[in-house]
């Protein structure tokens, strides 16, 4: 039976039909894209240029296209807020929602941070793309951010509002560059259930700094090509996590400390963030991999490196109910999205207080 029939909480809301929609194909200049650009050769949202990826391995080559950490910024008085979105096929997991792998989020950006409007996304049989569309209180010039899929790629996205409804590009984040996040499917978002869930969007609604998410779930492994994209790339702090995605801990020493390397070279003075894998349970390999990490910390240090610094991922849950901050005992739940996003967060503030927001100091 459709759960729909029997509880009405569950079925999709419908919204008024207006008397005529203004529709935007994004990119366009009435909206601002942050974290995703757009590639008009393969008519798709990309994280960072397919031709870069295609050289790092084959699973960045095709998680490239997720469109994890993506945001869209704009204003607007309108009362509808519709979308329609193509991709490839859906991104569907037995342990992580349509909402988060697949859908976007709406939030509208107040004075006291950004409140939670809408979900729009796919039901399981919308294979190749979905509409969704919301209501909005219009009446007067609010700021909007769409947060876009994290497991799923996005071919195209058209945005609707009400006909005469007046639309101006959002406020920027603040003046600040971007915060980069390297890493797993920790770092892509698996398994938040919304894609503002994952804990850089959970740290940039409190600091409101642009952030650029480049978690390659199962493929970061720290390849040169792809240390000497990261190393190009203009951002305030670099945050790196990719212990999980290291085959063994053999790999993580031969890759780590000349990861650290061949990014300096590129960014001598952009501070670097380690973090070791935050796991539910530990064990000795873990414990010989955080050894690895916290040794290029040291070893940067001693060479007078004022700029890097260390952060356990055994400390994330503490000890109490850590069962509950994973899904799966090591993709997060919500919760442990949540967490995590404190630890770092407080971190980043140890490191330089322009990381944080006024609001949460």
């Amino acid at each position: 039976m459709d759960i729909s029939k029997i509880d009405k909480n569950f079925k999709e809301q419908s919204v008024a039909a207006c008397d005529g929609k203004a529709t935007y194909a994004i990119p366009s200049k009435y909206f601002s894209l942050y974290g995703v650009q757009y590639d008009e050769k393969e008519k798709c949202f990309v994280r960072m240029p397919l031709a870069v990826a295609a050289t790092v391995n084959e699973g960045v080559a095709y998680l490239s296209r997720h469109t994890a950490g993506g945001r869209l910024c704009f204003a607007t008085d309108s009362t509808l807020f519709e979308i329609t979105v193509t991709y490839n096929g859906l991104e569907m997991m037995k342990h992580m929602p349509l909402t988060g792998s697949s859908g976007f989020s709406l939030f509208e950006i107040t004075a006291t941070g950004e409140k939670f409007i809408s979900n729009l996304a796919p039901f399981p049989n919308a294979m190749e793309g979905y509409t969704s569309a919301v209501k909005l209180m219009g009446g007067e010039m609010r700021e909007y951010v769409l947060y876009f899929p994290l497991y799923n790629n996005v071919r195209s996205l058209t945005v609707m509002l009400d006909e005469n409804a007046t639309i101006k590009q959002g406020k920027p984040y603040r003046a600040i560059a971007p915060i980069l996040y390297y890493g797993s499917s920790i770092t892509q978002g698996g398994c938040a259930s919304r894609p503002d869930n994952a804990y850089q969007a959970l740290i940039c609604k409190r600091n409101n700094i642009d952030f650029i998410n480049l978690g390659f779930s199962g493929n970061a492994k720290a390849e040169k090509t792809m240390v000497e994209y990261l190393s190009a790339l203009d951002c305030s702090l670099f945050v790196c996590d990719y212990d999980h995605n290291a085959p063994s801990a053999e790999y993580l020493e031969k890759t780590h400390y000349a990861l650290y390397e061949e990014y300096r070279k590129g960014r001598p003075d952009t501070p670097i963030l380690f973090i070791s894998k935050p796991d539910i349970t530990g064990d000795d390999e873990g414990e010989k991999r955080e050894k690895i990490i916290f040794t290029t910390y040291q070893k940067a240090k001693r060479q007078g490196d004022k700029n890097v610094y260390f952060l356990s991922g055994k400390s994330f849950y503490g000890k109490r109910d850590r069962w509950d901050f994973a899904v799966d005992g090591g993709h997060p739940t919500d919760y442990g999205f949540a967490v995590m996003a404190e630890k770092i967060y407080k971190k980043m503030l140890t490191i330089d207080r322009k990381f944080g927001g006024k609001k949460y100091d």
